[in-house]
């Protein structure tokens, strides 16, 4: 026997816990879980020939295998759930397991030991011990039941549940509720529905959720993928939802969060004494206007359509929900009523034969209405203009599990994920909007730039199981994604008119352009559209290696592809063959599954993101010209000398360049390494301790960058010739900072260096490579629930370099792998320190108590360090970087260090639950109240990092900047206290 988990029992059953057990799985076989094990006899010999047999208690699926010369049993690819157990040979007794749980993604372990035939004619174990550790694992992952989430108070969407992980931390407040996984940015975490990656590949922040009742398990992995996965260098967050059984069952729910029983974040007030920018603004962010809310309303049955054979679960959910906020001279009026649907179908064609269809449809409008707003007077204005913010759409996927042989077993996927991302005005708008550079309004309009972006994702995978040999499980397979994205965003009238320079702040706070005395006005012009196609495959092949008695071994090997495509559709990056090797090792100590140690390195690619395409392969236009005014049109637009600009920046023409001007020939993938090491152990039948390191480093980062000044300097020392089209802005090439630049391009517009290729070295073009490393210790203890459980973690981390990664936290850009972190040398200046996502310190602690059978309590505690805090001004030396305004980093003119300005303060949260159960006219009725952050904790967790505003043009052709009355101040706050109630029932 290669690993005995328990030697002194009649049947020893390793369940793996609902929280915090680490198994090996696949994105495409999560719906699935094994049960292993092995035959033996009192003196622990082992018996071969033994016949197990499993019955699904819900399915009434029945399985059959013949126990191995070692006496090993597998069941792969088992529906997850209860399942009764027999086990039988002639000359012994006959070994019965009422209720055998083989969970989702993983291993159920389970030994049996027979005796011989007369000594007993059979024995029934009706306990199964729950292992809390599984100890040939080396992935770092959390498994979430709604078991779970029943105990303890957890916020109904997806990132609330990887916020329970060790190691992730809540991303900053522009992106919306999303999490950090051990350092990276928030947008380069996966998302799985039942195996079909529903990831958002325009930008990677989140993905398509579903109503949360639809949801069985949640898996968190946070480390140590396995070669199958991909496409992530944060974390993977794997969900797969309920299925029906050859019981009817029917149910409804009521989830309630008003706002009259939520609290409000404290206002931000600046008097008229300490307001010194040009639009004399007093305020700065109003909290107390907050009307926050949601109710959802669900309804779900599921059953047999044929008994034993065709099994569904269908849910509609009715969501209502308010978003109501204002600043200091807006107030928006948000609200959405939207009926969601999801469905599945399971057919058992035979018990080795299973096909299953998921479907949904969670398309969602959240409509605004914008109105001028008085805060002295508190009173709402004349309305604006209306908008409708178009989110989610239609999904499904199709998969087929196959069992072939006792050795050979196959899964494959077929599926489609369609997004919108779309914000757009209500009614039409020819004439160009009219606005002061903070954003208050002159004209009447919704949306100042509205957009339509529509995302399909067509998925296809296979992957195959082959159990070549009692020491060896081969698992091979290959993924493709088919990516298409169409955009369609541009300035209401094409143009922005952003006056500068008025005299009469007051006028200007008052939205009075035409008594503001502005004397200079931007053109802000912006038009992008084009439908792009990015693709991504993949193959792989692992191989899970016992290599002794007590020491496992997974070795991987993951090769993946990344191509992208310009409007035109022409192919602009082709990245092939990259090699990501994946192994782990674990130690079982003492062969008895209840102490390990465990080792794990891995590489992780991340595709291009199809942001890219978008923003850098189209025919994207982006000017800013500025003007004197000269008079204003009774439509608010100016009247200025076209032909006498002040100045004029182009950041994009307008032209679809070529592919090879754009992208460095020799560009190679974002890429991270990762080593975790760590142990643990059973200290009881209840209780666990781990301790496990990590540390990440990304190796390689995308971004575009400008060439210009690097490219000229050597065209002249190369050829003494100049280069006519560098002006600053003309040459943005994606890339990876740091290294040689090749290009193919006309530099002097048919002057006398023809169009080829050239190669400007690193050290001419002035950027670091691109840094971030992660350093993490994470001290678990957890307790298994039978009258209470607990779950404490205590993590030291460190996150630090020059890179964030994919999108950027500190000034709030989503423009995956665009930031403007590496756009001009001078922006990187100072750029080294400490990243948004670093929390020294953290502690994450939930638990429950039964008092009765029918009323429990839960807690969830969380407690941070601060977040790091930067100050952003313009560039002092540098003219193209100042052109960016306050995004270098600055600090009274001087530059600064990344992350050298202090944090935010420590913050904590304690939510409560209580839950009481009880039975009605045969029903099961579960009543609930939820309070989040029951002391109502505000501490501040963002502060506004811009220390400079525009002061006007300098002599070299940059902007000057003056200090800001705003730089320090509140951003964001804690979520404030807020109670959900809810009612759920079952028949």
């Amino acid at each position: 026997m290669k690993t005995k988990f328990f030697k002194n029992t009649l049947t020893a059953v390793a369940v793996a816990a609902s929280l915090g057990a680490t198994m090996s799985v696949s994105a495409q076989d999560a719906s699935r879980g094994n049960l292993l094990g092995q035959a033996q006899d009192q003196s622990g010999q082992v018996i071969s020939d033994v016949q197990i047999t499993v019955t699904n208690l819900e399915t009434g699926l029945v399985r059959s295998v013949t126990s191995g010369e070692n006496g090993n049993f597998r069941f792969p690819l088992l529906p997850p759930g209860a399942y009764s157990l027999q086990a039988t040979k002639s000359g012994y007794g006959v070994v019965a397991e009422k209720s055998v749980n083989v969970r989702v993604g993983g291993n159920t372990n389970m030994n049996i030991t027979l005796l011989p035939e007369g000594t007993i004619e059979s024995i029934e174990v009706r306990g199964s011990r729950v292992a809390m550790l599984d100890a040939m694992s080396t992935e770092s992952q959390l498994v979430v039941s709604q078991e779970f989430l029943s105990k303890i108070p957890v916020p109904r969407d997806l990132a609330s549940v990887a916020l329970l992980a060790p190691g992730t931390t809540k991303g900053d407040s522009a992106f919306g509720n999303l999490a950090s996984f051990g350092g990276s940015s928030v947008g380069e975490n996966a998302y799985y529905v039942n195996g079909l990656n529903v990831t958002n590949f325009r930008n990677g922040l989140g993905g398509s959720e579903l109503p949360f009742e639809m949801y069985e398990t949640f898996e968190v992995k946070t480390g140590g993928y396995s070669a199958e996965f991909g496409r992530s260098t944060g974390g993977v967050i794997n969900a797969k939802t309920k299925s029906g059984s050859n019981d009817f069952h029917a149910g409804g729910s009521v989830y309630l969060e008003p706002s009259s029983m939520r609290a409000h974040r404290p206002d931000v007030i600046l008097t008229d004494a300490d307001a010194i920018d040009e639009n004399g603004s007093p305020y700065y962010i109003v909290n107390s206007n907050d009307e926050i809310s949601e109710n959802n309303v669900n309804a779900w049955a599921s059953g047999a359509i044929v008994q034993d054979k065709l099994f569904f679960f269908g849910l509609v959910n009715y969501k209502t929900r308010t978003s109501d906020y204002s600043t200091d001279n807006l107030f928006y009026d948000r609200s959405a009523s939207d009926v969601l649907y999801a469905g599945k179908l399971d057919w058992y064609i035979t018990p080795n034969h299973i096909l299953e269809f998921t479907g949904w449809d969670n398309s969602s409008d959240l409509d605004t209405s914008k109105y001028g707003y008085d805060f002295a007077a508190d009173t709402r204005e004349e309305l604006y203009g209306d908008y409708v913010l178009e989110r989610g759409g239609k999904s499904y996927g199709l998969q087929y599990t196959g069992i072939i042989s006792d050795d050979l077993t196959v899964s494959a996927l077929y599926g489609v994920n369609k997004a919108t991302y779309s914000n757009v005005n209500v009614g039409d708008s020819v004439v160009g909007v009219a606005q002061s550079p903070s954003g208050i309004q002159f004209s009447q309009y919704g949306l100042a730039t509205p957009s339509v972006m529509e995302d399909k994702r067509t998925a296809y995978r296979v992957d195959v199981d082959w159990f070549i040999h009692e020491d060896h499980a081969l698992r091979f397979g290959f993924d493709y994604e088919d990516l298409e994205a169409t955009e369609d965003t541009s300035r209401v009238g094409g143009t922005l008119y952003q006056y500068r320079n008025c005299t009469n702040s007051d006028a200007v706070s008052a939205g009075n352009l035409l008594d503001a005395d502005c004397a200079r006005v931007r053109f802000n012009t912006y038009v992008n559209a084009g439908a792009f196609q990015t693709k991504s495959n993949a193959y792989y092949i692992q191989d899970t290696w016992q290599v002794t008695d007590n020491i496992t071994a997974r070795i991987g090997l993951r090769n993946e592809t990344f191509e992208n495509y310009n409007k035109a559709g022409d192919k602009f990056v082709d990245v092939t063959d990259q090699w990501a090797p994946r192994v782990g090792v674990s130690w079982d100590i003492n062969g008895d599954g209840e102490s390990k140690v465990f080792a794990n390195y891995g590489r992780y690619f991340l595709p291009v993101a199809t942001n890219t395409n978008i923003r850098l392969a189209g025919d994207e236009l982006y000017t800013i010209t500025l003007y004197d005014v000269i008079g204003i049109n009774g439509d608010l637009t100016p009247v200025v000398d076209e032909n006498a600009p002040l100045s004029v920046t182009t950041y994009a023409d307008g032209t679809l360049k070529s592919t090879l001007e754009t992208v460095n020939a020799d560009i190679e993938p974002m890429y991270q390494d990762e080593f975790i090491l760590g142990y643990e152990r059973m200290l009881s039948d209840n209780w666990t301790f781990g301790v496990k390191g990590t540390y990440r480093e990304l190796k390689s980062s995308l971004e575009d960058i400008a060439i210009d000044y690097g490219f000229n300097e050597y065209l002249e020392q190369e050829f003494g010739s100049s280069c006519t089209n560098c002006t600053g802005f003309h040459y943005y090439v994606l890339t990876n900072p740091g290294g040689n630049v090749t290009l193919t391009t006309d530099p002097d517009g048919d002057g006398p260096l023809a169009n080829q290729a050239y190669t400007v070295p690193a050290d001419l073009l002035g950027y670091p490579t691109a840094t971030r490393q992660y350093g993490a210790v994470d001290f678990n203890v957890r307790r298994a629930f039978d009258v209470w459980m607990i779950d404490a973690t205590y993590t030291w981390s460190h996150s630090w370099g020059n890179s964030e990664g994919f999108v950027r936290s500190d000034n709030g850009q989503d423009d995956a792998g665009l930031t403007t972190n590496f756009d001009q040398p001078g922006l990187v200046d100072g750029a080294n320190g400490n990243l948004p996502n670093d929390r020294r310190h953290m502690v994450k602690i939930q638990g429950a108590y039964a008092l009765t059978e029918q009323f429990s309590l839960g807690a969830n505690f969380r407690w941070e360090s601060g977040r790091p805090l930067s100050s952003f001004g313009f560039h002092p030396t540098d003219a193209f970087a100042s052109l960016y305004e306050a995004e270098s980093f600055v600090k009274d003119g001087q530059l600064v260090s990344r992350g050298s300005q202090g944090r935010t303060a420590s913050n904590w949260t304690l939510d409560l639950t209580a839950r009481y159960e009880m039975k009605f006219n045969g029903a099961d009725i579960v009543l609930r109240g939820d309070v989040f952050n029951v002391f109502n904790n505000m501490k501040v967790t963002e502060r506004n990092e811009i220390n400079e505003i525009y002061a006007g043009d300098r002599a070299d052709g940059g902007y000057a900047g003056t200090a800001s009355a705003l730089y320090g101040l509140p951003d964001a706050f804690q979520s404030p206290r807020s109670v959900r109630l809810s009612a759920e029932v079952k028949f």
